[in-house]
C-alpha cells in the first residue's frame, strides 16, 4: 500500500494535497496539527510524509515543530519514511531530524509529484482510479462522490486494515490491536458489525464496499 500521510493546519492545503494525491492513486490520512500527527502514527505507518512547516521562529528550540522534528526522529529511522517538507520561501530551513525533500511555498502542484516519484516510484494503480482519502483528524472518509463520517472505532479499524494491507486478520486481533480488548468472547459478532457499517459507508464514499474482504473462517482482509 502507497499511504501518505499529509500534516497541515490549513484546510486549504490539507485539500488541495489529498485531492492531488488520491487523483494520482495514492492513499492519504491527514492530521490538521503537530499533535494530532504524533497521536496518529502510533498505530499507522504511512509511506510517505508530507509536513507542512509552519510556526518556526527565528530561535527554533521550543517551536510545536521543533517538538513533532524530535519525535519523527525518536520514532522513526532515518530512511524508513520517505519525506517531503513544504517550506515558505524566505524562511530558514529548519535543522530536519529526518532526511527530505523540501519544496518551497508556493509551488506548483505537480513538484509534489515529482518529489514522491523519485522517493516512491509510481504508486501500485499507476495513477488509475482514486485513492482513499481518510482524515484520523475529523474520522472522514472521502471518495469522489462524497465523504462520510467513521465512528472512533471505524476510523481506527480502517486504518489498521489499510495499514495491513493484504494480510489476513482474525477477529481475534482484530480485537486485541483496535479495541484494546483481551478477552475474545463475542469477537466474531462485535467485528462483524463493525465491518459492515464500514463497508456501507465505504460503498457511500467510493462505491465499492469490496476494499474488505471476508476470508470464510480466517477473518478478514483489506485489498486495494
Amino acid at each position: 500500500m502507497t499511504l501518505v500521510f499529509v500534516v497541515s493546519r490549513e484546510p486549504r492545503m490539507r485539500t488541495r494535497v489529498t485531492e492531488y494525491l488520491r487523483e494520482r492513486g495514492y492513499d492519504t490520512a491527514t492530521a490538521e496539527n503537530y499533535d494530532a500527527a504524533m497521536e496518529t502514527l502510533l498505530t499507522l505507518s504511512p509511506t510517505a510524509m508530507v509536513v507542512d512547516v509552519q510556526g518556526v521562529p527565528r530561535g527554533e528550540s521550543g517551536s510545536a515543530f521543533s517538538t513533532f522534528n524530535q519525535w519523527l526522529a525518536s520514532n522513526f529511522h532515518d530512511g524508513a519514511i520517505n519525506m517531503v517538507y513544504l517550506l515558505r520561501k524566505g524562511t530558514r530551513r529548519p535543522n530536519f531530524r529526518l532526511d527530505g525533500t523540501v519544496i518551497k511555498k508556493p509551488f506548483p502542484i505537480e513538484a509534489l509529484g515529482e518529489a514522491l516519484r523519485e522517493r516512491l516510484g509510481h504508486p501500485r494503480r499507476d495513477g488509475h482510479g482514486a485513492g482513499i482519502d481518510l482524515d484520523l483528524t475529523t474520522n472522514t472518509l472521502r471518495g469522489p462522490g462524497c465523504e462520510e463520517h467513521l465512528t472512533n472505532i471505524e476510523a481506527t479499524l480502517l486504518a489498521y486494515l489499510m495499514q495491513h494491507e493484504g494480510e489476513t486478520l482474525h477477529p481475534r486481533d482484530l480485537l486485541v490491536d483496535v479495541w484494546q480488548y483481551h478477552n475474545s468472547a463475542g469477537a466474531s459478532t462485535l467485528v462483524r458489525a463493525h465491518v459492515s457499517n464500514l463497508r456501507r459507508k465505504l460503498r457511500a464514499a467510493t462505491g465499492s464496499s469490496a476494499y474488505i474482504q471476508t476470508i470464510r473462517g480466517k477473518g478478514y482482509r483489506f485489498t486495494a
